[in-house]
């Protein structure tokens, strides 16, 4: 478990340094830079909030597939790839907004959002734990919830440290 949780922490911190020749699906940025309401900072904000709940609720339900599979680490590789996915849109969606960096600023925590509110979740889920019948050892499900803090801010801090800083350079105002 250290092994892949110590190789998913250098993966994110390489694509984090090497995020300047990270490729770009240019095919997504040419059609959301053309887009008007794309570079309103609230509606792009919102959007990407939006693409990043419909990520995280498509990872949950595919988290399911193990169940009825034999196939051992399936669940680490889906973990992977939406990981994966996750940075190539954070970064096409940093690529493809314009405008100021303070509006880039509430762009990116606007979309980023969603992490800070699932790591609020996460921290008052497992504040609160309690045992659920007599004698019950509450470690694992608090251990779980402290877990999924941890992934909830790591996602809040690379999704706004791609959005907000490492898009193409404007004016700052």
């Amino acid at each position: 478990m250290l092994i892949f949780f110590l190789a998913g922490t250098v993966l994110v911190l390489a694509m984090l340094i090497f995020s300047r020749t990270l490729w770009v699906p240019s095919g997504m940025v040419e059609r959301l830079s053309k887009k008007k309401w794309f570079q309103n900072h609230w509606l792009s904000g919102g959007y990407l909030f939006g693409i990043n709940a419909l990520y995280f609720g498509t990872t949950i339900c595919l988290l399911f597939l193990p169940i009825f599979t034999n196939i051992p680490y399936l669940h680490l590789v889906l973990m992977f790839l939406a990981t994966i996915v996750s940075i190539f849109t954070w970064s096409a969606f940093s690529t493809a907004w314009r405008g100021s960096f303070k509006n880039r600023l509430k762009m990116a925590l606007t979309g980023s959002s969603f992490y800070l509110i699932l790591a609020l979740i996460m921290v008052i889920q497992w504040v609160s734990v309690k045992p659920l019948y007599p004698n019950e050892d509450t470690f694992m499900r608090a251990l779980g919830w402290m877990l999924g803090f941890f992934v909830s801010a790591v996602a809040f801090s690379v999704c706004f440290i791609f959005t907000a800083f490492l898009g193409k350079r404007s004016a700052r105002v």
